[in-house]
C-alpha cells in the first residue's frame, strides 16, 4: 500500500480544515437555496395538483437516494481521513496507489476551499434573499463573473479531493451522487431564476460557465 495518500500528514490535516471551515461557513455565513428541499416540496406539490411536471415516485426514490449517496460517501472519506487504517479496507485489496494522488487532492482541497469561500463572501456582500431563500439580486460580478455555480463548483472540486485522498469505489459512487443531486438541484434553481430575473439571467447563462469557466470567453473586468 506504499504511496496511499492518507499517510500524508499534510493531506489529513487539509481534510480537517476544510471540514472546520465548511462547517463555520454553513453554521456562520449561511447562504439559502430557493430549491432546498422544505422549500421545493409544497411548489412541486402545487405543480403537481395542476398536472404540470407532476411527481413519481422514481422521482421521491431518486431525491432522496442521491444525497443519501454522496452523504455515505463524504463520511466514508471523512472517516479514512481521521483513521488512515479504514482507507485500507475500502480499497480493492493489493492495489497499490500513485504518491502523486496526495499531491492532487491537496490541491483540490485548496482550490475548492478558496472557490466557496470566493462565493459566500460575493453572495453576502452584494445582495440578500427573501423568505423563500431567493436573491434579490441578480448577482454576476466577483466570482460569478466566471461561473453560475460557484459553491457547487467548489464543494465538487472538494469532494473529488476527498475521493483521491481515498479513491475508493464507495467514494466514487458518492462522488456520483454528489454531481448527479446537485445537477438536479441546479436544473430546478436554473428555472426560478430565469422565472424572477428573465432576460438579464438568460444573458448571462448565455456567457458564463455554468461549473466551470467558459473558454475562451473571459468575464469582461
Amino acid at each position: 500500500m506504499e504511496g496511499f495518500p492518507l499517510v500524508s500528514m499534510a493531506v489529513r490535516l487539509l481534510v480537517g480544515v476544510t471540514c472546520v471551515l465548511q462547517a463555520a461557513l454553513l453554521v456562520g455565513a449561511p447562504i439559502p437555496s430557493p430549491v432546498a428541499t422544505l422549500r421545493m416540496r409544497p411548489r412541486r406539490r402545487a405543480a403537481a395538483g395542476a398536472g404540470v411536471n407532476p411527481i413519481t415516485g422514481s422521482d421521491r426514490a431518486v431525491d432522496l437516494l442521491l444525497p443519501l449517496g454522496a452523504l455515505g460517501g463524504l463520511l466514508l472519506s471523512l472517516a479514512a481521513a481521521v483513521w488512515p487504517a479504514w482507507g485500507f479496507y475500502l480499497l480493492p485489496p493489493h492495489v497499490r496507489l500513485p504518491g502523486g494522488l496526495a499531491a492532487a487532492s491537496g490541491v483540490c482541497l485548496v482550490l475548492g476551499n478558496a472557490v466557496v469561500v470566493a462565493a459566500v463572501a460575493t453572495l453576502r456582500r452584494e445582495t440578500t434573499f427573501d423568505s423563500r431563500g431567493q436573491s434579490r439580486k441578480l448577482v454576476t460580478g466577483g466570482i460569478f463573473a466566471w461561473l453560475q455555480h460557484p459553491i457547487i463548483s467548489g464543494l465538487g472540486l472538494i469532494y473529488l479531493g476527498l475521493f483521491l485522498a481515498c479513491p475508493s469505489p464507495l467514494v466514487l459512487g458518492g462522488l456520483v451522487c454528489f454531481g448527479s443531486h446537485q445537477k438536479r438541484r441546479t436544473a430546478q434553481e436554473e428555472v426560478l431564476l430565469t422565472a424572477h430575473f428573465g432576460r438579464p439571467y438568460r444573458q448571462y447563462r448565455a456567457r458564463v460557465g455554468r461549473f466551470w469557466p467558459r473558454w475562451p470567453a473571459w468575464p469582461r473586468v
